[in-house]
């Protein structure tokens, strides 16, 4: 518990930086400031929020959560997690400097090795372990997903040191390094730590429920990746395997909504807070799903795909709606963010609420760039949000802060 508490610490101060980092960049767009690169800046971000966030966070809980104490406990784990967390920290640092090419391949490349080993290790050991087929299912697919992402990293590499990039070949290995990990790595293990939360308290039906959920989405997770394709007019059979991936989402929805519905008593056991930002996550799901879905249809395809507006409100509404509103309610349920404190409730209900603006005026803004309607007032309206997030990540730590001292002197 002591080791989880500190990792805790490390990752909500990483939110930090990844929000402060947000700040930045908005305040690049409005201001000038010559001695920053907004492209360098942009990948220190990008890479920081992926790494030192939302990976980091979720291998702790896959970790501490899922894996009983003989299993966690093991010092191979907390090296892992050291691992992600310095090669984090590095790029973080590299990023950003000029003529930093060299050294931020070699640490993205390290990175990713470790997360391999991870990957490995963690299921060898889940697979021993006495945890439902659902939550191992969901656990060691999020760790394959993870792996193939990075097939994606390595050819954007080989195209970058070769030189020989092409558009086709460039959006096609962005997109699915991207669909890996939001669509795949992000998304099941969420529903891994969930539903291990959750199961013990489960009905029979709904633990079947569940199970059935599960398989369909992660067999959603390799056809759903064509649909990231269909921006380049390709061929039929492409189509055939997105038709495939776009009905399997489909079936997906309809078997959570039918889960959901079993689970209305232990939802109702959560606390107000923890209870509405479940709810909004799962809600960002399901938009996730619909958006995914609806990209078969071409005039929805080049929108999501080819307007960037659009590209960076369904990447919020992922990052911040679903997979940081679940991490933040999770923190909150377990104590880590202690609710019976009101100063950590307010921090919360700040921070969910610029979440909500955040993605309510992105995707304002993508529906603008669709009509081909423009307005000056967006890059302002998101510079304060970007205000917003920062501070309410402030909050979060403080509220952090307050909850491990009220622990350590009860």
């Amino acid at each position: 518990m002591q080791s989880k508490n500190r990792w805790i610490d490390i990752v909500i101060f990483n939110f930090c930086i990844v929000a402060f980092l947000g700040f930045i960049l908005r305040s690049k767009i409005l201001f000038s400031i010559p001695f920053l690169d907004y492209n360098r800046l942009l990948d220190a971000h990008f890479h920081f929020a992926f790494g030192g966030w939302v990976t980091l966070s979720l291998a702790i809980l896959l970790t501490y959560d899922v894996l009983p104490a003989e299993r966690s406990g093991r010092p191979v784990y907390r090296w892992l997690l050291i691992g992600v967390l310095a090669a984090s920290w590095i790029l973080l640092i590299s990023s950003p400097l000029p003529a930093n090419s060299i050294g931020a391949s070699v640490f993205s490349t390290l990175f990713i090795l470790v997360t391999y080993v991870f990957a490995w290790v963690y299921i060898a050991d889940i697979r021993k372990v006495p945890v439902s087929k659902t939550v191992k299912l969901l656990a060691i697919s999020a760790l394959v997903c993870m792996v193939l992402a990075s097939v994606g990293i390595f050819t954007l590499a080989y195209l970058f040191a070769t030189k020989s990039l092409s558009m086709f070949a460039y959006r096609d290995s962005l997109y699915t390094y991207l669909h890996m990990e939001y669509n795949g790595f992000f998304t099941l293990a969420v529903f891994a730590i969930l539903f291990h939360r959750l199961e013990s308290k489960m009905s029979a039906g709904a633990r079947q429920k569940a199970y059935e959920f599960a398989v369909m989405l992660c067999a959603s997770t390799v056809p759903s990746l064509f649909l990231t394709y269909l921006w380049r007019d390709p061929n039929e059979i492409y189509r055939i395997i997105a038709i495939c991936g776009s009905i399997t989402l489909l079936l997906s929805f309809i078997l959570l909504i039918r889960l959901v519905f079993s689970l209305r008593e232990l939802y109702a056991a959560f606390s107000p807070i923890v209870r509405n930002m479940l709810l909004l996550s799962i809600s960002s799901f399901i938009l996730k799903i619909f958006l995914q879905s609806f990209t078969l249809f071409p005039a929805v395809g080049n929108a999501v795909f080819g307007d960037r507006p659009v590209i960076i409100g369904f990447l919020h509404l992922v990052f911040l709606g679903f997979v940081t509103l679940f991490l933040m309610a999770t923190f909150a349920e377990s104590g880590f963010l202690d609710i019976k404190f009101g100063f950590n409730r307010f921090a919360l209900i700040i921070f969910t609420a610029v979440v909500i603006l955040n993605e309510v005026v992105l995707m304002t803004q993508g529906l603008g760039a669709m009509f081909i309607i423009s307005s000056r007032i967006f890059p302002w309206l998101l510079w304060w949000i970007s205000i917003g997030l920062f501070g309410g990540a402030v909050l979060i730590g403080l509220a952090r802060i307050k909850s491990r001292f009220a622990s350590k002197h009860s």
